[in-house]
């Protein structure tokens, strides 16, 4: 109470409590107070009892159910609509369910990784068919003209002084090993030439164009030696090579002549042809071939107890040990002309 204590309420003190008062929010106290009072006082207890209706009817209207309970309409809908799904699935054709595991989505959800390496399978072998299929698809359809020779006539002399390349192409998957070379020659009349390296005239042209590098482009030469080389057995391709590492002007190409050399360096023509490029090529990779070959070949003599009688081959490797350029070539060459044994070295 907010009178001073003994001091009887007014009514404006009583009305402040009337709300409490019908909530039961008072104390036993103030309850006793307001009581007397409202018994004494016509106006409080009017005010009483309207604040008393004013909680019944509250209390009677009451929240719905539905607004008491959102989560309980949420289920029964979601139940009803599961309901609803399964009888349509059950209503779906036999056959339907039966392509269903065929579906390359379900393929997905059902096996991720197997499905993952499927794809993996699939972009490989387009990978690897696509540019074959491609580029066979452009060969066929030149700008002029093309004549497809299979069994092709012979090629003079001054067919190959005036014919151009435009295209090498090949299979490596050719009867005996032997890849299957496909020769795009351009001249008056575009020619295709098709075969093996058994075929006279393939060689033919291949090796010319590894002899006469000054008219071809280097991607063509590089082209040409990476098939001869497996004819490396073969004189006139040798020969060919030795060409190429002594005057092609491409360093990359006349690296290519010498490694296609390998395993012939006793061949009087291929030790010369190292000889030169040791001792006069520009280039330190080529000189690095040739002392490494020639090295080769005098481990191989000096353990079958032979040694080398050429004085030309002493000389040039005196020459290289004491003005080559590059450290590694001296350091060989000098390795080399101990292999030779004492006398050599005076």
């Amino acid at each position: 109470m907010d009178g001073p204590r003994g001091e009887t309420p007014n009514c404006q003190q009583i009305e402040r409590l009337l709300v409490f008062f019908a909530c039961e929010e008072l104390s036993a106290e103030e309850r006793a107070a307001v009581e007397h009072h409202v018994g004494q006082c016509p106006a409080c207890a009017a005010s009483l009892a309207s604040e008393l209706r004013l909680q019944q009817v509250l209390a009677a209207i009451g929240p719905p159910a539905e607004r008491l309970d959102p989560h309980g309409r949420l289920l029964a809908q979601c139940r009803s609509e599961l309901g609803e799904a399964l009888d349509d699935a059950a209503q779906k054709p036999v056959r339907a369910r039966w392509l269903l595991p065929v579906l390359p989505a379900n393929w997905f959800v059902l096996r991720p990784a197997w499905s993952a390496a499927l794809l993996i399978l699939i972009g490989m072998a387009l990978g690897s068919v696509v540019p074959q299929w491609y580029s066979s698809q452009m060969t066929q359809r030149p700008d002029a003209v093309t004549m497809k020779v299979s069994a092709p006539p012979r090629l003079s002399q001054q067919d190959l002084e005036t014919m151009g390349i435009a295209a090498i192409n090949w299979n490596a998957g050719g009867s005996f090993g032997s890849p299957s070379v496909e020769l795009h020659l351009t001249a008056e009349k575009p020619m295709e030439l098709q075969g093996s390296l058994d075929d006279m005239d393939v060689k033919r042209v291949l090796t010319f164009v590894v002899q006469n590098g000054q008219r071809f482009d280097s991607g063509v030469r590089l082209d040409s030696l990476e098939l001869l080389r497996r004819r490396s057995s073969d004189t006139e391709v040798r020969q060919a090579f030795c060409i190429a590492a002594r005057k092609d002007r491409n360093p990359g190409v006349r690296l290519k002549a010498l490694e296609a050399l390998r395993g012939f360096e006793q061949d009087d023509a291929v030790r010369l042809t190292l000889l030169d490029a040791l001792q006069n090529d520009d280039c330190p990779g080529v000189r690095v071939e040739a002392i490494n070959a020639l090295q080769t070949v005098m481990r191989a003599m000096g353990e079958k107890g032979i040694s080398p009688q050429d004085q030309g081959l002493v000389n040039v490797l005196r020459d290289r040990m004491q003005r080559d350029p590059n450290n590694y070539i001296r350091m060989q060459s000098a390795a080399a002309i101990r292999q030779l044994g004492p006398r050599e070295l005076h």
